[in-house]
Order: structure tokens, then sequence, then C-alpha cells
């Protein structure tokens, strides 16, 4: 993190860097461990089994788990023909935060942030999930079919998907 952006949450750096892509952003409070739900998040083979059916994800090439600099390659379908993409983690503050930037992909720019709060201080506090997403739709043909409210609704719709997953996978009942 840059020393100037010390100072500012996770959300306020994430809105210096998106103007004027269109943004999206999803949250859900889980009833886990704030390090659990991290470790989760950083281990791309848990990836396919929050998608939905309808956008397959398969992972390509990834560490067995993500660090600052890493990158992750997957296949993503569901919009047209499955496509290849490759992100790199570009910021790292476990159990935090961290950040992704698509380096390789149809979009013309995607960056996603993961912030994690505990809400409360006493022990079984939940833990809020901020997932923030700026992107560029891609030009020529594809962006004529892959226009911004297409993109919206299928971030609207698989993110309540990977939540509801989240929740399933990670929340324990006592």
């Amino acid at each position: 993190m840059i020393a100037a952006e010390a100072s500012l949450d996770h959300s306020q750096i994430f809105r210096s860097r998106c103007p004027p892509m269109a943004s999206f952003e999803a949250r859900v409070a889980l009833d886990c461990p704030i390090d659990d739900l991290f470790d989760f998040l950083v281990r791309p083979a848990n990836l396919p089994g929050i998608m939905p059916e309808t956008t397959p994800l398969e992972v390509i090439d990834a560490p067995e788990r993500l660090s600052e600099g890493s990158q992750l390659v997957v296949t993503l379908g569901g919009l047209g023909p499955p496509q290849e993409l490759t992100y790199e983690v570009t910021d790292w503050d476990p159990p935090h935060s961290f950040s992704e930037r698509m380096i390789s992909g149809p979009l013309a720019a995607w960056d996603h942030v993961r912030t994690l709060k505990q809400v409360g201080e006493s022990p079984g506090a939940l833990v809020e999930l901020i997932e923030e997403i700026c992107f560029e739709p891609p030009e020529g043909l594809a962006g004529l079919i892959l226009t911004e409210p297409v993109l919206m609704t299928s971030l609207e719709r698989g993110f309540a998907h990977r939540h509801r997953r989240l929740r399933e996978i990670l929340e324990t009942s006592e």
C-alpha cells in the first residue's frame, strides 16, 4: 500500500482507482472467524465450488494459496464462449483485504477488492465481506454483447449465489 493511502480505508482506495469505470459492490455478513473466511477466499481451489452453474469456472493455473504478486489463471463460462482470464494479486493485507486485477481477459479493465471486517469485538462476532469491483466492458464486437447492464446483472446474480454458498460452507451451527 502506498504511504499516502495508508490512512484511507480500503473502500476509499478502491473508489479512487475506479473512476470513470463502472462499479459494483456486494456485501454479506457471515458467522465464521475472519481468519477462516480469508483463508477460504485465498485458496483458488475453492472458487469453482461457490460459482453458479450458469457461470462455471475452472482453475487452470494458480498457487495453492494466493499472496501478493501471485497470478491466477481461470476459464470462465456463461457469457458466450468460455474465456481464459488471468488475475494478479495487487494488494495484500491478511486477514483484512486483498485485491486482484485482471491482466489478461475479455474486459477492458477489472479490479476486485475484498475487504473483511469483524462486526463487534465479542467472540463469535460476525464478519462482513465487502466485495467491490470496478470494470470496463470490452471494446469492439464483444462490447456490443457484454454491455455494462449485462455485466451488472451477471455480477448481481453471481455474487448473490457466491454469498449463499459461503454461508452454506463456512457458517457453523451450534
